[in-house]
């Protein structure tokens, strides 16, 4: 009776651990999918490659790269000139070294 005790409450433990785990994932991609939107509206003018504004560039700098970079795929990339974006985002006090790699992209 003691040993299936046991493995009852290492079961319970694994199964807290893991529920722990997908929650933390759940919540971090939904943070994330906030965190791009609110970035892609605050900056839509960088479309038409406009000045960014106070807001664009306050979103810039506290976006986490972790948000945003697994999204930048190869066909994405295609689309990017990366030296504007990265000279934007400079422009704006977010610091991007050279060679820093975001998705398929990597930093002139």
């Amino acid at each position: 009776m003691e040993k299936e005790k046991r493995d009852a409450l290492k079961a319970l433990i694994v199964l807290v651990l893991i529920s722990g785990f997908t929650l933390d994932y759940v919540a971090g991609e939904s943070y994330c999918r906030a965190q791009r939107r609110v970035l892609v509206n605050a900056c839509k003018r960088l479309l038409l490659r406009l000045t960014p504004n106070a807001e664009c560039c306050d979103r810039l700098r506290k976006t986490p790269t972790r948000c945003v970079c697994p999204i930048v795929t190869p066909q994405m990339a295609a689309l990017i000139d990366v030296n504007y974006v990265v000279g934007v985002i400079r422009s704006c006090g977010r610091r991007v070294p050279h060679g820093f790699k975001c998705g398929s992209l990597t930093a002139p």
